[in-house]
């Protein structure tokens, strides 16, 4: 296995995470945000993001339709193909 088994052993545990300088003052023990930094943001940012997200859910439900659609007309086609 060589080498290997270390650096499997190092991502599993992912011990080098707390050794990164992007890292530093980050604590584990921080209940509320995890290690990562928390800002407050304003009602209109959050209405934004919230538009945008409705947007692509849309978008995303319309293409699986249409997507969901082609795949029923394909079997439909292909069953009415093969029992002609």
């Amino acid at each position: 296995m060589g080498g290997y088994g270390h650096n499997l052993s190092n991502l599993l545990k992912n011990s080098r995470r707390k050794e990164r300088k992007a890292y530093d003052g980050w604590t584990e023990s921080d209940e509320e945000s995890h290690g990562i930094k928390v800002e407050s943001v304003s009602e209109e940012k959050l209405q934004e993001i919230r538009d945008k997200l409705k947007k692509q859910r849309q978008s995303l439900f319309r293409k699986r339709l249409i997507g969901f659609c082609i795949v029923i007309i394909s079997i439909i086609g292909a069953i009415i193909y093969a029992s002609i």
